[in-house]
């Protein structure tokens, strides 16, 4: 979310040294003088300062305060690393969990989701480190499930993973190089952003609009920056709630045949009923798609399991890195997942699941209305809306605001990959959005 106090002072502190502003050896500021000169508290300055120290960018005299350093090269940290790191601020705070009002979380709370795992009782079965591909019940599942939606799938096309960040981890190492150009969408998933950082990659964003991805835009984009890749989400996008049409994504998938390029379809709501939108692998059959599924969004973020399904060639190489990186994913977590589908509570949970976010959902809608504050486009079902604000309002402003109220929000900034000016906004979760308090906060802005 937006940055703390402390996190702005670091940064600015940071700055000076890096930069020389601050030479090496200088003392800083006293605790007390510089609390004063930042207008905060002593104890925010504590933080600060620890945090210098500890990455090497000052260091602490005893009886005497603390001076500028600089870290040897061995374990200094890598600007892609730091980067990175600064993207995914609004994971953090999801991750902290210090809010009482969690409109802006990217998740449904546990109290929606499994809370029967415990309960389970796995008999025998394939136990050990498991094979690359993963568990071979759970990708038969997994692989009747898109027979079922029409896409014809072998379990050799499936690899399960720690959930779809791996996924986009094991993508993303096997398919670019430090330096090279990918696309993605804009507004997108903002952790993908802080990965494709790390890699050292350079990210163009495509305009996403209520039907999906601009054709126009990724054509010309595909062109100029020669990208094999595109980073995309089929349906009830994060951070939208949009789905790619049918006329869209049969343009995107002929840009994708003449560019040479892999679209990556990264979809944690594949298994929920009721979402509309067109499917890219529906079209594609995996010939360009590769396709990435979750549970973290269905039975629980806990779980940490996901999967990728691609053309069978892109699956095996993918599987040979998971098991370089990794050697496997968890055979008794895949084994859970597989006897909670076998024992079809997951057909019930997502089924249940649906329901409880369209009544949610119907009545956010209507309380936003009310306030004369209409989303972006109406949702194709699934956890996000995406709310404009009135365009005088800064959305990090926003957040720090809602925040001193104890009101988690996700400000629309922070899900943009470049730098390009764009109205305020903020991602809504509508399993946690109505709750009077943030209605209250809302009516205070305008």
């Amino acid at each position: 979310m937006a940055q703390t106090k402390t996190d702005r002072i670091f940064h600015t502190l940071r700055h000076r040294i890096e930069s020389g502003e601050l030479a090496e050896g200088a003392q800083l500021m006293s605790l007390r003088h510089a609390a004063e000169s930042f207008g905060v508290s002593k104890n925010i300055m504590v933080t600060v300062y620890d945090r210098l120290v500890a990455q090497g960018l000052a260091s602490a005299r005893q009886g005497a305060g603390f001076f500028v350093s600089h870290p040897a090269a061995a374990t200094a940290e890598p600007v892609n690393l730091r980067e990175a790191r600064d993207s995914v601020s609004l994971l953090h705070a999801q991750l902290d969990r210090p809010y009482k009002v969690l409109v802006g979380d990217g998740r449904p709370p546990e109290s929606w989701l499994l809370n029967a795992a415990p309960a389970i009782t796995l008999g025998s079965g394939e136990r050990g480190y498991g094979t690359p591909h993963g568990l071979l019940a759970l990708r038969e599942y997994i692989a009747g499930a898109q027979i079922t939606a029409g896409i014809d799938v072998s379990p050799a096309q499936i690899v399960t993973t720690f959930g779809a960040n791996h996924a986009l981890d094991l993508v993303i190492r096997r398919f670019t190089r430090p330096g090279e150009t990918v696309l993605v969408d804009d507004p997108g998933y903002y952790p993908l952003f802080a990965k494709l950082k790390l890699a050292g990659l350079s990210v163009i964003g495509i305009p996403r609009g209520p039907r999906g991805p601009d054709p126009d835009a990724l054509q010309r984009a595909a062109e100029h920056h020669r990208a094999r890749l595109f980073f995309t989400q089929s349906l009830a996008q994060n951070p939208t709630g949009c789905s790619i049409d049918l006329p869209t994504a049969h343009a995107i998938l002929q840009i994708a045949e003449r560019r040479d390029m892999l679209v990556i379809d990264d979809d944690p709501f594949i298994d929920l009923p009721g979402v509309s939108g067109t499917r890219l692998a529906c079209l594609d059959q995996f010939r360009r798609v590769i396709q990435i599924g979750t549970y973290s969004k269905i039975l629980s973020p806990s779980l940490r399991s996901g999967y990728l399904i691609a053309d069978t060639e892109i699956a095996t190489s993918l599987a040979e890195l998971k098991m370089v990186l990794t050697v496997s994913s968890s055979v008794f977590t895949e084994r859970m997942i597989a006897e909670i589908i076998r024992s079809r509570r997951y057909e019930k949970l997502r089924g249940q699941l649906a329901k409880r976010l369209a009544r949610e959902r119907e009545e956010a809608i209507e309380r936003l209305s009310g306030l004369g504050m209409p989303l972006f486009a109406p949702p194709a079902s699934g956890l996000y809306g995406w709310l404009p604000l009135p365009g005088d309002l800064d959305d990090l402003d926003v957040a720090q605001q809602a925040a001193a109220q104890g009101i988690f929000l996700a400000p629309g900034t922070l899900f943009r990959p470049g730098e390009t000016h764009h109205g305020p906004a903020l991602r809504l979760n509508w399993s946690r959005v109505n709750d009077s308090r943030f209605y209250s906060f809302l009516r205070g802005l305008r």
